[in-house]
């Protein structure tokens, strides 16, 4: 490790994300000497430091420690697609103490992605714009529209890359957003997020074995390990192919008809990663319920949008009080309050 490279592309990625020294360090919780000298090439941020400084640079470790800002851009866009669901699950649908959007939207906070359009129902777009109007308080831009991807393919930006999400899927693991930025440094390939499942499980999603080789459900494909892997559905593409895949009526039979010409390439989740989808009112119940469990016992308050956009520096302190008084007298408010309290 070069410490003056490092220091370079820490002052670099600094002043893209729009701070000063000071404004980098009171985030960390350190002096704004610290951050000087690790930008002069005197020294090198603590492993302690390192998440956190990678999340609020919008970049890796791997690549902060190998002083890597070639992939590091805006040219990022978000889009979630919610597609209609017989039991009237969308937006506002509450997943434990948080309605199902606030999880689908940290997604592309975690990665640093803040132009986001979201494709849903009448009633989604209504609450959208009830809830976050255009996103300015959330530090992002948000814009929702009532049809499907065609609907939003002349306002795409062609030159730049899309990170899509077109499920209602809750994903919970260690070290997630890591496993999202490798899957956006490549940018000229259309990458998926697969992660192990067992094979026993049955699935709506593409399946993949060891070889990372797509299995549809025809094929009689036994693995040699306990497990085999499956999509989730979150993918990674240049902006030029949106228009192909609008062409679709679904994303998994685009995915089926690209793979056949062009190579599909695949981020796998860890063993332990937990995705749930939620496609009825079961799985509202096992995801609701295995939240709660998750937060009683770390005392976090899992995908709290409020606190991503905070702590990936879209927001300042003051900001995320004020989101916090929409949700006064409620344990989700006390809890941004206390991180106020904390913090202030």
């Amino acid at each position: 490790m070069e410490d003056n490279k490092i220091g370079k592309a820490i002052a670099f990625l600094r002043k893209r994300a729009g701070y000063t020294q000071k404004d980098l360090a009171e985030r960390l919780g350190i002096s704004d000497k610290a951050v000087s000298k690790w930008e002069r090439g005197f020294g090198l941020p603590d492993i302690s430091y390192l998440r956190k400084l990678s999340i609020l640079l919008d970049t890796d470790t791997d690549s902060l420690l190998a002083g890597d800002v070639v992939h590091h851009d805006s040219s990022w866009s978000g889009i979630i697609y919610l597609d209609d669901n017989v039991y009237g699950i969308g937006a506002d649908t509450l997943i434990y103490d948080k309605p199902l959007i606030y999880y689908l939207l940290s997604y592309f906070l975690l990665v640093g992605i803040h132009k986001i359009v979201i494709i849903g129902s009448d009633s989604d777009c209504a609450f959208l714009e009830r809830v976050f109007g255009d996103g300015k308080s959330y530090g992002i831009t948000i814009k929702s529209i009532s049809g499907n991807l065609s609907d939003v393919v002349d306002d795409i930006d062609q030159t730049g890359n899309i990170m899509l999400v077109y499920g209602r899927s809750l994903i919970y693991g260690v070290d997630q957003t890591r496993f999202f930025q490798k899957a956006m440094i490549e940018k000229e390939r259309f990458t998926m997020m697969v992660l192990p499942k067992k094979v026993n499980q049955k699935e709506s999603n593409l399946r993949f074995n060891s070889e990372m080789k797509a299995i549809s459900s025809d094929d009689d494909l036994s693995l040699r390990t306990q497990y085999d892997f499956s999509s989730i559905p979150i993918a990674f593409f240049p902006s030029r192919l949106i228009r192909k895949i609008a062409n679709y009526s679904d994303i998994l039979s685009f995915i089926s008809d690209y793979s056949k010409e062009q190579d599909v390439y695949v981020q796998m989740l860890d063993r332990g990663f937990v995705d749930i989808e939620i496609d009825n009112w079961t799985n509202v119940q096992e995801a609701s319920v295995f939240m709660k469990i998750v937060q009683d016992k770390c005392g976090m308050n899992i995908y709290c949008l409020e606190e991503v956009a905070w702590r990936r520096g879209f927001i300042s302190l003051n900001d995320l009080k004020a989101l916090g008084n929409k949700y006064s007298g409620t344990e989700y408010g006390d809890y941004i309050f206390s991180l106020y309290e904390r913090f202030s």
